[in-house]
């Protein structure tokens, strides 16, 4: 999992499988692109499958880059993500409608059937020894609306499982619970919802059971900082901060630490 090169709050996530497949989940802002196709590069530019949770431009704004640019050497073999048409984004997003804009156009000018746009609760894809299974159907909350229309994906890995939430909000994450259920939700490792503040409630992560947390955060919100130090801010990373630890969470990886480097037993 990649910090973005701004210092912002993004998710980026490159696995490699045991044979050397590439996915990729969401990718960062477009300012992280270099890096992520750097990286990809030094992994042999072949990408089997890349999911996107949702589109916003600090987790689908590389991907979209990369699709206008087409850097030489790299290979996308199937981008899986669900989304809606272009007047929903206007209509319940009006101040951030642009990428999904952007990124409808660039899926209309690749090969047909690169594109997988409405996968949904219960699909399944096995690239090498990674089993990924969508949890949930698009959201169509108004409220917090794009943030909510993610789609959750449920990874195992070997002997574990990582639960991405992507920036789902609070109503996303009680849709999820109640069509869900604790049972499908336990993972070992969850990636925390909205890089860690405002996201789904309490009751998905007692749910989750996890013992490693994923964060994709950078040093200023970990620390609710808005620049007079912590817990000056507005945002809620500290009260989440304290759930996971009365949760009893084993691990929390931050990418306010750098790259966040695991490997899966």
């Amino acid at each position: 999992m990649f910090p973005s090169v701004n210092g912002a709050q993004s998710l980026s996530i490159l696995i490699k499988t045991e044979h050397g497949e590439l996915i990729v989940v969401d990718g960062g802002w477009e300012e992280d692109s270099r890096y992520l196709t750097q990286k990809i590069m030094e992994n042999g530019g072949r990408v089997a499958a890349w999911f996107l949770t949702h589109p916003h431009g600090d987790h689908a704004g590389a991907l979209e880059k990369i699709l206008r640019d087409k850097p030489e050497g790299i290979t996308i073999e199937k981008i899986y993500c669900s989304l809606a048409d272009p007047q929903w984004y206007r209509t319940y997003a009006p101040d951030d409608p642009g990428i999904a804009d952007r990124l409808l156009e660039r899926f209309q000018t690749l090969p047909e059937g690169m594109v997988d746009i409405q996968i949904g609760k219960g699909d399944c894809f096995r690239i090498d020894d990674v089993t990924v299974t969508v949890m949930n159907d698009r959201g169509t909350c108004r409220e917090n609306a794009v943030n909510n229309s993610c789609i959750v994906f449920k990874l195992r890995i070997k002997k574990q499982s990582l639960l991405l939430l992507g920036d789902l909000a609070c109503q996303g994450g009680q849709e999820l619970l109640r069509d869900c259920g604790p049972s499908e939700l336990r993972a070992d490792i969850v990636q925390m919802a909205h890089h860690g503040q405002g996201g789904v409630g309490k009751t998905v992560y007692e749910a989750i059971a996890p013992e490693i947390c994923l964060w994709p955060t950078p040093e200023w919100l970990w620390n609710n900082d808005n620049g007079n130090g912590k817990g000056s801010g507005p945002w809620s990373t500290l009260e989440t901060r304290k759930w996971m630890e009365e949760l009893g969470v084993k691990d929390n990886l931050c990418t306010k630490d750098g790259m966040v480097h695991m490997y899966f037993r």
